[in-house]
């Protein structure tokens, strides 16, 4: 049973997701941690990097989500070198908010 709820919460998060409905930038970022929190749960524990791969994996249409919010936020009213460097930043801290968010869920602390 431990193994079913990751899938339950992530067929209960996606299912809206499914049907391309329209979130809120909030609303995506409230959809990622609840499946990072049930990834995390069903992720292996053999060291934090297959945790943050397996978690990263099983919660990919919601990272995609909230970096193309994250990097239109960031890079709005820039262009050329300036919005890219913005879109780079943006991806990077969020990629450093789902590895500490996975290894505060999963307890693992070194990659």
């Amino acid at each position: 049973m431990k193994t079913a709820l990751p899938i339950l919460v992530l067929l209960a998060l996606d299912t809206p997701a499914m049907a391309q409905e329209s979130l809120s930038p909030e609303q995506a970022e409230t959809r990622l941690r609840g499946c990072l929190q049930a990834g995390a749960a069903g992720a292996p524990r053999t060291g934090l990097r297959d945790a943050v791969v397996a978690t990263r994996a099983f919660c990919a249409p919601q990272i995609r989500r909230v970096r193309a919010n994250r990097v239109a936020a960031a890079t709005q009213g820039l262009t050329g070198e300036a919005a890219e460097r913005a879109a780079r930043q943006a991806t990077q801290e969020l990629n450093d908010e789902i590895a500490l968010a996975i290894a505060n869920f999963t307890g693992l602390r070194t990659l």
